[in-house]
């Protein structure tokens, strides 16, 4: 597979930003765009319904994919989310990928929905369901555990009847055995380069015990990546300032332990994490922040790219070379929206094998120059507001 590349649409945007971005990626040349399904975030970010942000996104672009990086099997009937989901394949014309993860704290310990017990047993039912209900052109019958379906039936069926694929967010190695066996997909955590081929092992064998071809798993990768403009060994400072909001999102201790990289956090902190995190128990919030600040710029710079033109593109030909063969871009870097620009007009097409697009390459030409000499932090504003002046 030919690598694509992916935009993380940060939370912290406004709804019409998300769009605008969204609208914005299509034009440039990325392949997708992933929003997070959450109920909840660490801070004052509006946690919006994604489906209903994807929704608007698929009425205004024709090719981008879209996904959700990732939702739960805690909060919603498998029926019901297949429902959604072909719904919104419909609307776009069948460019939807449904991310699926185990649940988190932050989702849902406030709101009483339980998720801590058979989590792998949840995933895989809730998977059988799923498939079940849009892959068969049968009336569906099921009886497991934890749901029963007699001859039940959507109306609605995915774009053209395409198998609507599922990527799965898997950590432990149980989660990795069912990716192997039933995923189209995996999206991991951030995980070092020199780590990811180690990692995605147990996926593999696990498919391959189950008849499966592994090639035809699509390898995903969260990549943060900061663009800075002094060199390319910046500063502690510097990486700290780039990276710092989203080190406790990036670093996770349980990843960090079956890497087998060097741990060592105060006893109090050993667990706190982006999955542990309650923000609205305010303990659990002050610990996490607590975690966040005690990662070292070192520690964040084995999961955060930091660093020049020529740092960031070696980055991507690394994780390329270790299997990645899908980006999803979570961009920390200084000046974002000429970071943006320059990745989808110099970087992309040295992968993907097209060349740049119409709208990439004139805006680089524009950007770029004013990047260089520090004006497009002061002359852009970083909201992306911008972009209304150009027609998105």
């Amino acid at each position: 597979m030919r690598p694509k590349f992916g935009m993380s649409i940060v939370p912290h945007a406004s709804i019409e930003d998300q769009i605008r971005l969204a609208v914005l990626s299509e034009r440039l040349g990325y392949d997708s765009c992933w929003w997070p399904d959450h109920m909840a975030y660490t801070d004052e970010a509006a946690a919006i319904d994604s489906w209903t942000v994807m929704a608007v996104v698929a009425s205004k672009t024709r090719r981008l994919l879209l996904g959700t990086a990732v939702s739960d099997p805690h909060r919603m009937h498998p029926a019901v989310f297949a429902q959604r989901a072909a719904t919104l394949d419909q609307l776009s014309k069948g460019r939807l990928i449904v991310g699926l993860g185990s649940g988190e704290a932050m989702n849902l310990d406030a709101f009483g929905i339980p998720w801590k017990d058979r989590r792998v047993g949840r995933m895989r039912e809730f998977i059988q369901v799923f498939r079940g209900l849009l892959d068969s052109p049968e009336p569906f019958t099921h009886r497991g555990p934890l749901y029963q379906l007699d001859r039940a039936r959507l109306s609605v069926r995915p774009y053209q009847n395409r198998k609507i694929p599922v990527q799965m967010a898997s950590l432990g190695p149980q989660m990795q055995k069912l990716a192997g066996e039933v995923a189209d997909g995996w999206k991991p955590v951030v995980i070092p380069a020199q780590h990811y081929a180690h990692y995605f092992e147990g996926i593999r064998q696990a498919a391959v015990a189950a008849g499966r071809d592994p090639n035809l798993i699509e390898r995903g990768l969260p990549f943060a990546v900061a663009l800075v403009d002094r060199g390319p060994q910046p500063s502690a400072e510097q990486v700290a300032t780039a990276v710092r909001p989203y080190a406790g999102a990036l670093v996770w201790d349980a990843a960090i332990r079956q890497m087998g990289l060097p741990w060592d956090p105060p006893t109090h902190l050993v667990g706190v994490d982006y999955h542990t995190v309650n923000p609205f128990d305010p303990d659990s919030l002050k610990l996490f922040r607590e975690y966040a600040d005690w990662l070292s710029p070192q520690l964040l710079r084995q999961f955060v790219v930091v660093g020049d033109q020529r740092v960031i593109r070696q980055a991507v030909r690394d994780y390329v070379e270790a299997g990645v063969n899908h980006f999803e871009i979570t961009n920390a870097s200084l000046d974002p929206v000429a970071s943006i620009i320059w990745f989808a007009a110099e970087v992309m097409p040295e992968f993907t094998g097209r060349p740049p697009t119409m709208w990439a390459r004139a805006l680089n030409l524009l950007v770029q120059p004013l990047s260089k000499l520090g004006l497009t932090r002061r002359l852009i504003p970083q909201d992306l507001d911008v972009w209304k002046k150009v027609g998105l």
